[in-house]
């Protein structure tokens, strides 16, 4: 879809919103080009707001089915220096990819009330399957962070759709999990009566209530935990916040969700840059553990993850115990995400194969 502009609009402000994919050379060798997918939803606008003043971003390109120029348009005006576009349609989307360092997928539905991972997985597995291949054909080394839930099912499904295209790298598709590790130092910093940005706490697992662990006895500064009964509490607090926020809000969290992205995405670049040792959790293709996707610390740097740093270590006997209870529930969820990928690649067999037939028949 082509930008349209407001009469009223000046020919600086228009220049200002052209797309992002006419930025200079040198903003692509600074590798601080990000492309949000989903940039019209309600995290999208807020992420995209604060990317936009994210000083270390030097162009943002904004996807969505609608409204995505328009919110461009909008964010042009902002006295920030990053260039920004906005891109709309599916046809559009190599155009918003290209030469991206970061893709952040933020696109798809929320979890309504009494919707299980199953339905959502079966809601927002097209947002993966759709965006893949055009990231695997427009920009192969780019980072990519998954947000569209569930995280736990569609990450393994985005590899396994960019395996099909051979611009799989484990190093550069993450998960998002920073809005566990966000919650989990607001609530250890009520505690400690700390400011809460000078907490540190690993959370391990996955993304979904019951694969959410945060490591408590690792926090710093050091949090008090004598037994499992000091630790429950802050845990299920974590654990039970979407729901939580949901049940008051009327919707599902997203504030929280674009200010620990947008925390995230900062943390990618910096890695990209070789600059500050970044350390996040997020949940990648791990060996740490006997599931084939888990989120731990990772040292992020020029190439994505530059090292896993594993599960904090000791663990107290109530975690360890936790920990091996999670581990069915976030198999099981990996296994779906691995077998819509199944279903998908057959589908592509079976169209390629008739369209083959077609061809013939028609010779």
């Amino acid at each position: 879809m082509a930008v349209q502009y407001p009469a009223a609009y000046s020919m600086q402000q228009q220049e200002r919103t052209k797309t992002a994919a006419q930025t200079t050379t040198s903003v692509t060798k600074n590798k601080n080009r990000v492309c949000v997918i989903g940039a019209s939803g309600a995290i999208g606008q807020a992420l995209s707001l604060l990317l936009k003043r994210d000083t270390r971003v030097t162009a943002l390109s904004l996807y969505d089915i609608k409204k995505a120029v328009g919110i461009a348009l909008d964010m042009s005006d902002i006295d920030t220096n990053s260039l920004i576009g906005g891109h709309e349609e599916l046809e559009m989307l190599p155009k918003a990819l290209y030469c991206a360092d970061v893709v952040v997928i933020v696109a798809g539905q929320p979890r309504k009330k009494g919707m299980t991972d199953d339905e959502l997985l079966k809601k927002n597995a097209d947002v993966i399957i759709q965006t893949m291949p055009h990231i695997a054909e427009t920009c192969p080394k780019a980072l990519i962070a998954i947000v569209t839930s569930p995280v736990d099912s569609l990450v393994p499904l985005a590899a396994e759709v960019l395996k099909t295209k051979n611009a799989y790298d484990p190093n550069r598709l993450f998960g998002v999990t920073t809005h566990n590790a966000v919650r989990a130092r607001t609530y250890i910093s009520d505690v400690l009566q700390v400011d809460a940005s000078s907490v540190k706490v690993p959370v391990i697992g996955g993304n979904s209530k019951c694969t959410i662990l945060p490591i408590l006895t690792h926090t710093k500064p050091i949090l008090k935990i004598e037994d499992e009964d000091d630790a429950l509490p802050i845990i299920k607090k974590v654990r039970d916040a979407e729901e939580t926020v949901a049940k008051t809000k009327g919707a599902p969290p997203t504030l929280v969700m674009a200010h620990s992205v947008a925390k995230f995405t900062h943390s990618l670049i910096l890695g990209l840059a070789g600059l500050g040792d970044p350390v996040e959790c997020a949940y990648v293709e791990s060996t740490v553990t006997d599931c084939a996707f888990f989120a731990t610390p990772l040292k992020l740097g020029k190439n994505g993850i530059e090292k896993n740093l594993g599960i904090p270590s000791p663990l107290a006997k109530f975690e360890a115990e936790m920990l091996q209870e999670l581990m069915p529930e976030l198999k099981e969820s990996i296994k779906k995400g691995l077998e819509y990928a199944k279903k998908v690649d057959k589908g592509e067999n079976k169209r390629e194969k008739s369209e083959k037939s077609e061809k013939s028949e028609k010779k």
